[in-house]
């Protein structure tokens, strides 16, 4: 057998691998990729994958996201790139700001110049320079789904890590409409403060264009939200206001003596309670003593006196008690030193007092001052957050207008337990949800709501009392806080709607 052929051929292929290192490290870096076999959506605008200059790809059954300036706008992925740090992608790119009248959204046009055939065999490589997301380096290389390059764009899998955790955007998946990446969008509905028969009334979050007003939402979240003027807004809020004040109480007269503070010749405060030291810092005065009363059907008043004290540097402290009187015998319910948002009358002649919590600025609340109280026919006072040793206790549909009866016909009361102990340290315990709560403080887990309350971890959803509304229809509507999201969680309804349907673009 003539061994010199095969010889002379294994040297020469040695030789060449010596010669070509680079080129040999390259072929091994490729990676073979193919087109969506699906639709691909950004923002909720189908793109024509066929057409793209920069197509999407599938590399081991995940899509890839070309990193080109339209997608990065569009998504609000902020890009850059260091010759030493590499590829540095976070969030907050793209045409975020527009809080004010005139600011238009950038529509997202894709480059439409491309021709992607399917049966075309696509090849993407591996980018030879260090990646950063969110300021945590990603070892590309050890990666099962790594960063990958082709025509010299980069791509980026829509792992959940990737794209949810890291670049904060939100992927649906459709069987009939494919994959929509949502991102970069403008949170343009706010709180929902109001209901009808037929609509939800919200607050927006931004108004871009002059003479509007809030906005409302079909109930059937089958429609567009319709923008009110700003003239419709303020009649209906006249109107809310006017059935808010019938469930917050009566506006009295106080009248101020020199040793205190009278309703109706019962002294409520002393007049030190009232009254300010010159010397105090910040050049204190009192600025407003206001009272409310509720009169209920057992001969108990109730007033409370909210206190207002302005201080020079701009400014207030709000300060609230609440008394009850009976019989002529004036005292104080030391338990909720806070206001009063609605009492709800039980059966055997108690009455619940509820209270949403003391607002510090801008929606902050004072923690531990959301409170329940069970108030008896003999005037006696205990809080539902030392018996059950809760810090937070919120009762859905308190701050509905419309929605006059919160108990169920077996007298029971739905609350919502924050799951941090009234111990004053606020340790976490294991209480957080829906629950059914009697007069007597027995407490039963409302189970059909367990999904509802899972929703309250969500980093997508602010605090409680903002983005969960019970209707007057008894339905609860969940407002997401990011992506303009509504969930009509009692009928299992989305209606998702993006800023450029909501907001005028350019």
């Amino acid at each position: 057998m003539n061994w010199k052929i095969p010889l002379t051929w294994l040297t020469l292929w040695s030789i060449l691998l010596l010669c070509f290192p680079a080129a040999t490290q390259a072929a091994s870096g490729d990676k073979k990729v193919r087109l969506p076999d699906f639709p691909v959506l950004i923002n909720g605008q189908t793109l024509d994958n066929a057409k793209l200059k920069y197509p999407f790809f599938v590399y081991k059954d995940i899509t890839y996201l070309p990193l080109t300036w339209e997608y990065t706008r569009a998504l609000a992925i902020s890009l850059s790139f260091d010759q030493d740090k590499g590829l540095q992608l976070g969030m907050g790119g793209g045409q975020l700001s527009g809080r004010f009248i005139g600011w238009k959204k950038e529509a997202f046009r894709p480059d439409l110049s491309g021709s992607n055939p399917r049966n075309r065999a696509y090849t993407a490589t591996m980018p030879d320079f260090p990646v950063t997301i969110s300021n945590n380096y990603i070892d590309n290389g050890s990666e099962p789904f790594p960063l990958l390059e082709w025509n010299d764009v980069t791509y980026l899998p829509l792992t959940w890590k990737y794209a949810h955790d890291m670049l904060g955007l939100e992927l649906v998946w459709d069987e009939n409409k494919g994959l929509n990446v949502i991102g970069g969008q403008q949170q343009v509905l706010g709180a929902i403060y109001y209901d009808d028969a037929d609509y939800l009334y919200m607050y927006p979050e931004l108004v871009t264009e002059p003479g509007r007003g809030g906005l409302k939402v079909k109930k059937s979240l089958e429609e567009t939200p319709v923008w009110m003027t700003e003239e419709e807004t303020g009649e209906l809020r006249k109107r809310v206001e006017e059935l808010e004040r019938k469930n917050a109480g009566e506006p009295v007269s106080l009248e101020m003596k020199d040793d205190g503070l009278y309703y109706q010749g019962l002294r409520l405060l002393t007049k030190e309670q009232i009254t300010v030291s010159p010397g105090e810092a910040g050049m204190a005065e009192i600025r407003g003593l206001k009272g409310t009363r509720f009169e209920l059907p057992s001969g108990i008043t109730l007033v409370s006196v909210e206190k207002t004290t302005a201080y020079n540097t701009g400014h207030s402290l709000y300060e609230y008690r609440t008394f009850l009187i009976l019989r002529k015998e004036v005292s104080e319910i030391k338990e909720l030193r806070q206001p009063l948002d609605r009492i709800i009358a039980n059966d055997d002649g108690s009455f619940w007092l509820v209270s949403n919590g003391v607002d510090l600025m801008r929606g902050k609340l004072l923690a531990g001052s959301r409170r329940i109280a069970l108030l008896d026919a003999k005037g006696n006072v205990r809080l539902a957050n030392e018996a059950l040793s809760e810090s937070g206790i919120v009762v859905p549909g308190v701050s509905t207008p419309g929605l006059k009866d919160l108990l169920t016909d077996d007298g029971k009361l739905l609350i919502y337990r924050s799951g941090i102990s009234n111990d004053g340290n606020f340790t976490p315990q294991d209480t957080q949800g829906y629950y059914w709560l009697d007069t007597g403080f027995n407490v039963s887990k409302a189970d059909a709501l367990d999904a509802l309350a899972r929703e309250e971890s969500s980093p997508d959803r602010p605090s409680l009392n903002k983005s969960v509304y019970m209707g007057s229809d008894r339905k609860f509507y969940l407002l997401r806080t990011k992506n303009n999201t509504i969930f009509n969680y009692s009928d299992n309804k989305t209606g998702r709607w993006y800023d450029d349907e909501l907001l005028a673009t350019q």
